[in-house]
């Protein structure tokens, strides 16, 4: 904290103090990352290790010995050679007769779930949760959004990409550095030119129920979807699947018109080669910290689980978290059973939403030992060869992943990681097992309103956004409402002017870096949230007021327990470690901690604010 600051004036710069210090998630994330070093750098050869624990650990192992020289090499070009020739790496002799990017893209997705330029994906049916679909659409692509790609002013970013595509081509595929620097450009150039319809938002997208055929029937002129499907799946679907967006395949079959098969056939191979490429590490502290990344990346529910069992407070802190969601649960229903509060809701709404809140229910994403046993069941890694283990790993996911074609849907697995997550298709709110580290919120020694101030606040955040945006188009049965609209219209004309209020306010946050400010819509869940975790707070604290009193302070910090409740919130999100290089998500982080606060009359009695200072102004906005 900076004392010295006036809470009034800047809040955030009050409670987080000098640009260097970590939020509360960033902690959670440093400390869960130990407990699993801790974990898989642990040799003994006891008898605790299951049968696939030693596998997570044999993959650790391979990725701490990476080093760049003639075997990575070797085994990229052997990795390449299983669907054909690189024409960076063949130069005259390459054959294009022999080449079809479809044919060859497909078989890669089907083994090692590398998708470059079309993707089938399988995932839940956005209208009937419980049954799994598949997904035809765009990749996932190294800068995500259209902006990055087109944008001038993130020009920079895509010369970073450029040179990233460089050096891969130069270190582990040994080509020369000015055949890199043009396939590098011409790689960058063909991404561009995909992704210049591509949808900018999650909510942009528009998934188009269909059959294979159907969607052959509109693209067979171009493209065999039938054929695509088949190979990069190994069966005929009859079952309904989705057309993700169809503006990208329009787009693409432009594309294709007036690329160079050399082109499409090295942008390919290099999304195949470049998902296992890992650049080693200066020091041996840094290879393992790098090491723990990929290994969570390719066994994140299996590192949750292992944490878990591990875990000696885990029973207790369990408790704690259920007692804390029923306190959220029975504060809000309060909430929308008061006319008087939520007075937007038309009568009708407001029951509906006491129903969904009913039925929501909250995870502890500990997973099955034994289901994860059995996924993965022979698995056998050397622990020598990162290429050759990452290869057996991928070929056993991508069994898994066509199987859950023909399974129900299990939408608890979505999300694996540090803080809590809204499941809206399946209404669940889902508990990552980070959250039952010691210390960044359990501890005999700390008050309750850290608690609440974190992680309380972090689950109202997810309780309210099953009642508005994508959450208001699903039932308290978790299904997709008729019109994809549980609201009728003047509930939703009411929403909307205050949901006005929000964007205004927010777009007069203005931070120096390509003009930027945060989006309103995206932060009614913080405003809501924080409100509904202190107003849990003060209920849990007046049934015990005269035996908590001493207990809810700090110790040389002279903050009143309300007081420490909206500092714990702030620190939620003080600068979390992601430096100069991503100072949008920084700044929107700073107004995730401010902008509610502002808005919360209750924070504005507590530090004495002043009408029309920055964090009391006299125009404030409320949904929840």
């Amino acid at each position: 904290m900076d004392e010295k600051m006036d809470p009034c004036d800047d809040f955030y710069a009050f409670a987080c103090g000098n640009s260097n210090s970590s939020g509360l998630i960033q902690l959670l994330k440093k400390s869960f990352n130990r407990r699993l070093s801790i974990i898989l750098n642990d040799q003994s050869k006891d008898d605790y290790d299951t049968p696939v624990d030693k596998q997570v650990k044999l993959f650790y192992q391979s990725c701490k010995r990476i080093q760049i020289g003639y075997n990575y090499e070797e085994s990229l070009r052997h990795l390449i050679s299983e669907f054909g020739t690189m024409p960076v790496l063949e130069g005259d002799a390459w054959q294009e007769l022999q080449f079809n990017w479809q044919e060859t893209s497909a078989r890669i997705s089907y083994r090692y779930g590398v998708m470059p330029i079309l993707a089938v994906v399988i995932t839940n049916d956005v209208a009937e949760n419980h049954i799994n679909r598949a997904y035809l659409g765009h990749p996932d692509f190294h800068l995500v959004t259209r902006s990055m790609y087109s944008d001038e002013n993130n020009a920079i970013h895509r010369s970073v990409y450029r040179n990233k595509i460089q050096r891969i081509l130069e270190k582990f595929l040994s080509v020369k550095s000015t055949l890199a620097r043009q396939t590098a450009q011409e790689l960058l150039d063909f991404e561009v030119e995909l992704t210049r319809k591509l949808p900018e938002t999650v909510d942009d997208f528009n998934p188009d129920k269909s059959t294979v055929s159907g969607i052959h029937e509109r693209y067979s002129h171009s493209i065999d979807i039938e054929r695509f499907f088949y190979t990069s799946l190994g069966e005929n679907i009859t079952d309904a699947v989705y057309e993700h967006f169809s503006q990208y395949q329009k787009n693409l079959i432009e594309v294709l018109k007036r690329t160079p098969a050399k082109t499409l056939a090295n942008y390919i191979f290099y999304q195949l080669v470049s998902y296992f490429v890992e650049y080693p590490s200066e020091t041996e502290e840094e290879q393992k910290e790098a090491c723990l990344d990929i290994t969570k990346k390719h066994f994140a529910k299996y590192l949750d689980n292992m944490a878990f069992r591990r875990n000696s407070n885990r029973n207790e802190i369990s408790k704690e978290i259920e007692l804390l969601w029923h306190q959220l649960k029975n504060t809000f229903n309060y909430t929308l059973s008061s006319s008087s509060v939520l007075d937007w809701m038309e009568p009708e709404n407001r029951g509906e939403a006491i129903k969904k809140l009913a039925s929501l229910t909250l995870h502890i994403n500990s997973y099955d030992e034994n289901e994860l046993a059995r996924e993965y069941a022979g698995l056998e890694l050397q622990g020598v060869d990162y290429v050759k283990d990452l290869q057996k790993i991928r070929l056993l996911e991508m069994v898994q992943i066509r199987a859950a074609l023909h399974k129900p849907a299990k939408s608890q697995d979505i999300y694996p990681g540090e803080t809590p997550f809204n499941i809206i298709v399946t209404n669940t709110i889902s508990i990552p097992v980070a959250l039952l580290e010691p210390y960044p919120f359990w501890s005999e020694a700390f008050p309750k309103s850290i608690l609440y101030g974190t992680l309380a606040s972090l689950i109202g955040h997810e309780i309210m956004h099953t009642f508005y945006g994508l959450g208001s188009s699903y039932d308290h049965n978790a299904e997709l409402c008729e019109h994809e609209e549980c609201w009728d219209i003047k509930t939703i004309e009411n929403f909307e002017k205050l949901e006005g209020c929000f964007n205004k306010q927010y777009e007069n946050f203005v931070y120096r870096y390509n003009n930027f400010s945060p989006n309103g819509k995206k932060n009614i869940a913080d405003n809501g949230g924080v409100r509904l975790a202190y107003a849990a707070y003060r209920s849990w604290y007046r049934v015990g007021a005269q035996t908590l009193k001493d207990k809810e302070k700090l110790p040389d910090l002279d903050y009143t327990a309300n007081q420490l409740f909206f500092i714990s919130y702030a620190q939620n999100w003080c600068n979390t470690g992601e430096g100069p290089e991503n100072p949008i998500k920084n700044v929107a982080d700073k107004f995730r901690a401010i902008g509610p606060l502002s808005n919360f009359e209750e924070f504005a009695t507590e530090f004495q604010c002043s009408i029309n200072s920055n964090m009391n102004p006299r125009n404030k906005c409320k949904i929840f």
